[in-house]
């Protein structure tokens, strides 16, 4: 028993230095929004109501379009992490060439993101473009490496953030009535900025972890006085 007592008191001890360390802390949810001048100019979409934009690149390197511009004007009003969300949730989307409507949504998979000792890490996998009247379905997760996040704190709980990257196409565009792959669009892809506000989960203070601890040592000191009465 005394080994256990020493041990949840150690684990108590380490999330005491912990939270008072450089420790990840959870993102909650991302806004898209123009943050350029607010933020020092850590980020500018170019458009003063958007804060993210995107462009399309064919296979030989040629750009078919400027950029559109998109914000965080969904019914969510806002990228949240840990669950997935369709089309309309975060943004209304963007318009290519006038008429082409694309709609972001990350129903294949939920995002998550950190951020730690000034860096964040995100987690976009899920992320897609739904051109629905072209029933097409675009891929919009950054390839590896490719990826690249700035953050500026504005207190505890918020950040100023960037996150820039690319993504090729690989057999991986779908027909989004009947999920077949479309490889036409092979070897060409989309250049993504997202920018706004991260907003970070809360979390628990060393009080807490303690109790819990506390709580976990009672009940071992119960187990082990019923073993010793059996």
């Amino acid at each position: 028993m005394n080994h256990i007592t020493k041990t949840l008191l150690g684990m108590a001890l380490g999330c005491c230095m912990t939270s008072g360390g450089v420790h990840a802390a959870s993102i909650q949810s991302l806004t898209i929004e123009e943050i350029g001048v607010t933020s020092g100019e850590l980020g500018t979409s170019g458009l003063a109501n958007g804060g993210g934009w995107g462009n399309y690149f064919s296979s030989d390197g040629t750009y078919m379009a400027p950029p559109a511009f998109f914000t965080s004007n969904g019914t969510d009003g806002a990228l949240i992490m840990g669950t997935t969300q369709a089309n309309g949730a975060f943004s209304t989307g963007f318009n290519w060439g006038g008429s082409n409507h694309f709609e972001f949504n990350t129903l294949k998979s939920a995002p998550s993101g950190t951020i730690t000792g000034g860096a964040m890490t995100l987690n976009l996998s899920g992320l897609v473009a739904e051109f629905t009247l072209g029933h097409t379905a675009f891929p919009a997760a950054p390839d590896a490496s490719t990826l690249v996040t700035s953050v500026s704190m504005i207190d505890a709980n918020h950040y100023f953030y960037t996150a820039d990257w690319t993504h090729v196409f690989n057999n991986d565009v779908y027909d989004l009535n009947t999920l077949a792959i479309q490889p036409g669009w092979n070897s060409s892809g989309a250049v993504l900025h997202f920018e706004g506000i991260a907003t970070m989960a809360p979390v628990p203070e060393a009080e807490t972890y303690i109790m819990m601890l506390a709580g976990l040592s009672l009940v071992g000191l119960m187990a082990h006085r019923r073993r010793k009465l059996v």
